[in-house]
C-alpha cells in the first residue's frame, strides 16, 4: 500500500512539472489566417516615439509591418534585437517597417539609452496598458503569455503572423518574405 501511494504522489507531482515546464516554455510560432478578410484587424494606436512624438499605425498604410512588444529587462526581446536590426536592413527598401513597442513604465530616455548602446536602428515606441490590451485581445489569437511578442501585418492592416517568445531569424524572415 506505501508504494502504490508513493507512486500515485510521485505521478501526481512528474504531471504537474511537465504541465508547468509546458505552460512556461514560449509557445510555437503562431501563423494565422490574415484575420479580417478585407479590413483591417490590426488594432490602431497613436504612441510616442522615445522624443514624445506622436506615431500613428496609420501612417504606415500600405506596408508591411512587424510590431514587436519588448521591455529592456526581457532578456529573450534583448536577443531578439539584432535579428530585427537585420530584417529592417534587408527588407525596407521593400515596404516593411519595423516598430518596436516598450513596456516599460517611466523616462523613455532610459529606454532610449538602452537601445543607443545596442544599435537599435528601427522605429521604437513607449507603449501602454490600452495597446497591449488591444493586442492582447484579438479574437482569434487567444491571450499572450509573455514578451517578446510579434505581430506581423500585411499590406492591407491584417495581423496574418503571432509570435509569441524568442523567435529565430530565419522564422520571422520566412513570414516576412511571405508577406512581399
Amino acid at each position: 500500500m506505501k508504494n502504490k501511494l508513493l507512486i500515485l504522489t510521485f505521478s501526481i507531482v512528474a504531471i504537474f512539472a511537465l504541465w508547468v515546464l509546458l505552460e512556461m516554455h514560449p509557445k510555437q510560432p503562431r501563423r494565422v489566417e490574415c484575420l479580417g478578410g478585407d479590413e483591417l484587424s490590426a488594432p490602431v494606436f497613436i504612441l510616442p516615439d522615445l522624443n514624445g512624438e506622436k506615431v500613428d499605425l496609420r501612417s504606415f498604410k500600405g506596408k508591411i509591418i512587424v510590431i514587436e512588444f519588448w521591455a529592456t529587462w526581457c532578456g529573450p526581446c534583448r536577443e531578439a534585437i539584432p535579428y530585427l536590426n537585420e530584417l529592417h536592413r534587408k527588407y525596407q527598401k521593400d515596404g516593411m517597417v519595423v516598430i518596436g513597442i516598450s513596456l516599460d513604465q517611466g523616462d523613455p530616455a532610459k529606454v532610449r539609452n538602452f537601445l543607443k548602446k545596442l544599435g537599435v536602428e528601427y522605429l521604437n515606441l513607449m507603449g501602454d496598458d490600452t495597446v497591449w490590451e488591444a493586442y492582447n485581445n484579438i479574437e482569434g489569437l487567444g491571450l499572450i503569455r509573455g514578451i517578446p511578442t510579434t505581430f506581423m501585418v500585411d499590406r492591407k492592416g491584417r495581423i496574418c503572423y503571432r509570435f509569441v517568445g524568442l523567435t529565430s531569424k530565419r522564422v520571422l524572415e520566412e513570414a516576412v518574405q511571405s508577406l512581399l
